[in-house]
């Protein structure tokens, strides 16, 4: 084949060129993402329960509705949140759950379960986990610092936001939605004068039935008129506040004027929350691209649409934060600038070892051309360019410049002895098709059990396997099929006829002076087989030393990722209101403003519709900071423990990472270890003080910090119902009575044409003390049925009490969690907090987080590598047709497995889904290097070479070929170690390990090998 190639070199290069033509146009339409697109196994269920307290709601609707949930299929975890008024349900799934069915069979089950809960609570709402709905960044709308203290201004801007800005962004195709929070809106007040209301003898039922009668549409009717017919509509509908100010009521046959006894406005809503940017009030647009659009161009089209605002709207600043287009387009650079200088560096090691000019020139085009025909099976094959394929390409370009440098330096060494071009080209690759296929064989059967890891991690490390695969197999045709023709076309031009041995004296001064690699091996081989038994001593002491630092190496499922942005989340652990808590917020954030470049607050309850984490309270707060470099993110972090523990110690704080696409896919925000206290007896809940004793005793025990359980205080009405009989009070009345005090009686709404305003009945804002005091009742008092009003006070009593501000539940029921993050002793916390369990015979305790999939994960890699070897085991055996020589080739592993480990460690790096993938790549490459020795060694031997002759020469032969395959494969990981974006840094420990093993794996291969080779036939016949 390879003669018929060589004789026919303009149709290869035409095939090849037609190739190489439609991998560049597939480089121009191959879909960009930072990540696979991959369907997240999670579905949140929102529940609103509206005045209803957590722990009422937990178990009149939560509950019943927990139970049904547990019955849907391939289910592996549901977790639920109760909070006063609202829940958050988590159902978690087994990757390779059909998410569109599961997400029908949820909607069924929640169906089933409304049979069982209170009428009066609204259906859940069901979101299905999407990585497209995280959004592209968020834009911050502010008022110019001479508004910004004006509410009406802002309250205007708000109204801006909703109805035009937001309208404009989503007129885009390339926008999905935009999510909105941070407005305030508007609601109409009643304040009814109560001694005016004493006079009249006006009640607070005779104002909302005023109002909701003469606020009806009853509809229309079709009436005919001779020829013609006529819709006839009936109105009798609110529009504006005049309409609710002239409202007629009679009483006592007199008639009034709602205005004549009440106040009515329109004033802004009794806010739940807020948000902040740089320390200003804020309108946040949270914006979500479509799937399938491209990002760049997405990019383009909301530039000018935010530039025309900006111009339209010159009393507003437009700001962008959490921009994700910043992260793709810069790791995505990042990782093709890598991509070439691992080209280049390539292409200087080439020249060293070749000394000539011409043959670095060979490997570095049929590299080249490799690599961009195997993008166009990318686009045959759906995969898009993302950190993950792009890093998959960067670890095969090592290994595809493999096969170019061993059919390269083959065909030299063959004109080295005389042979033709020809000849030369011939004889030289074919020489060299078996070991390499083997190679590139072994190599993906390394690669390839990967993507049978559990779970998510399987599944986003497809795109790497199928990106080292395609570049191998590519590489293996292109050094085979392309190559010999290059070859022979860029030798056989008169340039080429030029004395070899000046261009060897230019490049490489040295040979002068007697100096070379091949002396150094020479030494080296010597020097091993001269010491055989300490050599061998040596080799099987690795292996202890290989499982010990197996044992103390840290193991996680991921690396971490370090960013220069931070979310802190507050609890503040007190009753505070929404004000207070801002106030305390922009404290806060006026202390770190030093060490920030940006910081943004969502302040207490948010707006946004596809917030999918339970909805914050009044004493919550998530902050986002932006420094100005990563390594400053410990710093602020130090500083900001300080800070709390100086002026609110009771305040629980916690630090997660921003939410990306990354973060999203593998949570590496979740607690390492939550120990779960389940009570036994189930009718009795704990309270406050034996919740805080477990969680000291815990924290005591164990000598770890965990994250601290928030407590709420509350305060307890007591209507004495005695008191309501003896005074004929009805209980509504009293009930409506409180929420009018507190301003939370909203009745009716009043339509006005395109937007609807809430109709509040209620009094300016007071303290409780005051409410229950200044409130009037009406009461019947003696037997003539006298008219009187009292105090509700005098109704009404208050007792304040403490419980849990978050009621946690699980497949076992409730439970409360105690949460670790961070931790290294996830073994002796479980062990102390089962031995405390049984002690105290109060608890039952069971276990979850971060530790155990890690440590699920670690096992499946053990496995999967053990499968690895054997697959590359068999394809050994049938190349060398032998059962004993693949075994001398595969020991080397666990030497390189330890140099690996060891590496990871001296640098402070963890045995994670990344570092163990570069371990299987060092060993991967360096028994390629130990395959063409071995098979070398096997031909000379059976040309009647005698076994050290055989050695020798087979070491000498493949001596640099075995030099540069190891050394580009080093400098291809090289600019890993030195790029902080975070595609180089989840490839950081997979460089590290593959440089590690490629260290120490090398001189195992070049002097090792050899000489367990020898030990097997030194007493055979040649």
């Amino acid at each position: 084949m390879i003669k018929f190639l060589i004789s026919r070199p303009i149709a290869v290069f035409m095939a090849f060129t037609a190739f190489f033509i439609l991998g560049i146009i597939t480089y121009l339409n191959v879909p960009v993402s930072l990540l696979p697109d991959i369907a997240i196994p999670e579905i949140t269920v929102q529940v609103s329960g509206k005045n209803m307290s957590a722990r009422e709601l937990e178990n009149t609707v939560v509950n019943p509705i927990r139970q049904q949930l547990l019955q849907v299929g391939k289910m592996r975890d549901i977790r639920t949140e109760t909070r006063d008024g609202s829940a958050i349900i988590r159902l978690s799934f087994e990757y390779g759950a059909d998410n569109d069915l599961a997400f029908i069979e949820v909607n069924e089950k929640i169906d089933a379960a409304m049979n069982y809960i209170p009428r009066d609570v609204e259906r859940p709402r069901v979101i299905k986990a999407s990585a497209t709905d995280i959004p592209v960044f968020n834009l911050n709308l502010t008022l110019k610092d001479t508004l910004g203290a004006n509410q009406t201004r802002f309250l205007d801007m708000c109204e801006l936001s909703e109805t035009v800005i937001k309208r404009q962004i989503e007129q885009l195709p390339e926008i999905a939605m935009v999510d909105v929070t941070g407005l305030v809106n508007k609601e109409v007040i009643i304040q009814p004068d109560n001694n005016l209301l004493a006079i009249t003898g006006f009640t607070l039922p005779d104002i909302e039935s005023a109002l909701n009668n003469n606020n009806i549409e009853p509809g229309s009717m079709m009436v005919r008129d001779g020829y013609y017919e006529y819709n006839i509509k009936f109105s009798a509908v609110l529009r504006t506040v005049e309409d609710i100010q002239n409202i007629y009521l009679r009483k006592n046959d007199k008639i009034f004027q709602l205005k004549d006894f009440a106040q009515v406005q329109i004033a802004p809503e009794k806010e739940k929350g807020m948000a902040l940017y740089n320390g200003k009030r804020a309108v946040t647009l949270s914006i979500i691209k479509q799937a399938d659009e491209n990002m760049s161009k997405m990019q383009g089209a909301l530039n000018k649409v935010i530039d025309h605002l900006k111009n339209t709207y010159p009393e507003i600043e437009f700001n962008i934060s959490q921009n994700q287009t910043e992260l793709l387009d810069y790791t995505i650079s990042n990782l093709q600038q890598n991509l070439l200088l691992a080209f280049l560096f390539v292409c200087l090691v080439s020249i060293l070892f070749m000394r000539d000019i011409k043959s670095p020139v060979i490997i570095g085009l049929s590299m080249f051309i490799s690599l961009i025909i195997s993008l166009l099976f990318f686009y045959l094959c759906h995969i898009s360019l993302n950190v993950v394929s792009l890093t998959g390409l960067i670890l095969a370009l090592g290994m595809m410049i493999d096969n170019s440098i061993i059919v390269t330096d083959n065909i030299g060494q063959y004109r080295q002895k005389g042979l033709s071009i020809d000849n030369a080209c011939i004889k030289g690759t074919n020489e060299v098709i078996a070991p390499m296929l083997s190679s590139v064989f072994t190599t993906i059967s390394a690669f390839v059990p990967l993507i049978f890891l559990s779970g998510i991690a399987g599944a986003i490390f497809f795109d790497q396997a199928f990106s080292i695969t395609i570049g191998l197999l590519v590489s293996y045709i292109t050094g085979i099929m392309l190559l010999p023709v290059l070859y022979k076309l860029v030798f056989s031009t008169k340039f080429a006829a030029k004395n070899l041995s000046k261009q060897v004296e230019q490049v490489h001064p040295e040979v002068k002076k007697g100096f070379s690699v091949e002396k150094i091996y020479e030494v080296g081989i010597e020097w091993v087989f001269s010491h055989k038994m300490l050599t061998t001593i040596i080799m099987i002491g690795v292996l202890p030393l290989c499982f010990w630092l197996f044992s103390i190496i840290r193991k996680e499922k991921m690396p971490d990722i370090s960013q220069n942005e931070l979310l802190v989340n507050i609890e503040w652990n007190e009753n505070i209101h929404v004000q207070e808590n801002e106030e305390r917020t922009l404290t806060f954030l006026s202390a770190v403003d030093a060490l920030t470049v940006e910081h943004s607050a969502l302040v207490a309850q948010q707006q946004f519709l596809l917030n999918r984490e339970r909805e914050r309270t009044s004493s919550e707060t998530e902050v986002y900071l932006k420094t100005p470099k990563k390594k400053d993110i410990e710093n602020i972090k130090k500083t900001i423990e300080t800070y709390f523990s100086k002026h609110y110690p009771k305040a629980i704080i916690s630090f997660a990472p921003v939410t990306t696409i990354f973060e999203k896919i593998f949570t590496t925000g979740d607690p390492d270890l939550t120990v779960e206290y389940y009570t036994r007896n189930r009718t009795d809940m704990p309270d406050a003080p034996t919740i805080r004793k477990l969680e000291n005793d815990l924290t005591r025990m164990t000598g770890a910090e965990l994250t601290g359980i928030s407590f709420q205080k509350q305060l307890n009405l007591h209507i004495d119902r005695e008191k309501l009989l003896l005074y004929k009070v009805a209980y509504d009345e009293v009930y409506r009575a409180l929420k009018t005090g507190f301003t939370e009686n909203s009745f009716s709404v009043l339509r006005s044409y395109q937007q609807y305003l809430p109709i509040v009945l209620g009094n300016a804002e007071e303290n409780v003390h005051d409410v229950i005091e200044n409130t009037l009742v009406n009461a019947s008092t003696g037997s003539g049925e006298q008219q009187v009003q009292i105090p509700l006070g005098f109704l009404v009593s208050v007792t304040p009490a403490e419980d849990l501000k978050t009621i946690v539940s699980g497949k076992k029921g409730e439970y409360i969690p105690m949460e670790f993050s961070n931790t290294d002793n996830a073994d002796k916390i479980i062990q102390i907090a089962r031995q405390h369990a049984n002690e105290n015979k109060d608890w039952d305790v069971d276990f979850s987080g971060n530790f155990f999939s890690n440590k699920k994960m670690i096992n499946e890699l053990i496995v999967i590598m053990l499968i690895s070897i054997l697959l590359m085991y068999f394809i050994l055996a049938a190349q060398f047709e032998s059962f004993v020589q693949p075994l001398l080739v595969l020991l080397e592993i666990p030497i390189d497995v330890t140099a690996s480990i060891a590496l990871l460690i001296a640098l402070g790096h963890s045995l994670n889904l990344m570092s163990a993938i570069g371990i299987v790549i060092s060993c991967g490459v360096i028994i390629n290097d130990s395959i063409l020795k071995v098979d070398i060694m096997n031909q000379l031997r059976r040309e009647g070479y005698p076994l050290m002759d055989a050695i020798h020469e087979a070491g000498r032969r493949r001596l640099k070929a075995i030099l540069m395959t190891s050394l580009t494969s080093i400098v291809c990981m090289a600019p890993l170690l030195f790029s902080h974006d975070i595609g180089s840094e989840l490839e950081k420990p997979l460089a590290i390990a593959t440089i590690g093993g490629m260290i120490i794996g090398t001189p195992v291969s070049l002097f090792v090998v050899p000489l367990l080779y020898w030990r097997i036939y030194r007493k055979g016949k040649n």
